[in-house]
């Protein structure tokens, strides 16, 4: 998987917001095949570095290439046709619509637009069957609990036929239970073929899961490396692990 050509690489990526480096000169590369999960204290800039590579915000300096296109700036529904997709942190499903019509309409704007009813229809339902929650099909999306909206929102990326998804703290909010489903559900879209780059707050659930991890603090890559490398990392144990770590001791 070392081997693997990189899906996409961050070089010397910058934000400012005002004089305030959110981010500051973060590089990385995300290999096919891989789990790649980035993680960090609160303000340590995952979300400004998420929205970057997702669309929602344009670098104030450096690059963002995939396989080797430069997508620097480009805005969702551009990433979307190159093959990368995200879910989104805060849930916001088309509530009046039914869950199998939410993801209906993420065919019709994915990689390869569907536009027949009957073509889209069946790839929505096949979406959600490996979410698992084709059987809420013909439900609100509105009467959806939390983890089922969660569901709805990987459903609904994967029907884009993503090559590369982003998922945003996919499992906030969730039980341990929920928790542990859906990080299995991870690991079978990359199982599938599907990289996939995850960004997330609970440390248990992204080492669990991840082949990889980059760690921010202030703004900057503190470090990276596999799970086991980040959790003995001292650094890392002082920054984000320390108030644990000293607990045990």
């Amino acid at each position: 998987m070392e081997d693997a050509d990189p899906i996409l690489e961050v070089d010397k990526v910058t934000r400012y917001f005002g004089g305030l480096a959110a981010v500051k000169d973060v590089s990385f590369k995300v290999r096919q095949g891989q789990i790649f999960g980035f993680m960090g204290p609160n303000g340590a800039g995952k979300t400004t570095l998420f929205s970057m590579i997702a669309g929602a915000l344009k670098p104030s300096s450096g690059k963002i290439r995939s396989r080797g296109r430069d997508i620097t700036g480009a805005p969702a529904f551009k990433l979307i046709k190159l093959g990368i997709a995200r879910t989104h942190q805060i849930v916001r499903p088309f509530r009046e619509m039914t869950v199998l019509e939410n993801v209906q309409v993420a065919v019709h704007f994915g990689k390869q637009a569907v536009t027949g009813r009957a073509a889209a229809r069946e790839r929505a339902i096949e979406a959600l069957g490996y979410a698992g929650i084709d059987q809420l099909a013909n439900y609100p999306a509105a009467i959806l609990s939390v983890g089922h909206q969660k569901r709805l929102e990987i459903a609904r990326a994967l029907a884009t036929d993503p090559d590369l998804l982003l998922s945003d703290e996919i499992c906030g909010g969730l039980t341990h239970a929920e928790t542990s489903e859906m990080l299995a559900l991870l690991r079978r879209i990359r199982d599938s073929g599907t990289t996939v780059m995850y960004v997330e707050h609970d440390v248990k659930a992204i080492t669990s899961v991840c082949d990889r991890i980059m760690v921010l603090n202030y703004g900057r890559k503190l470090a990276e490396g596999t799970p086991d490398e980040i959790q003995n990392d001292p650094a890392v144990i002082e920054a984000y692990l320390g108030t644990r770590a000293r607990g045990r001791s």
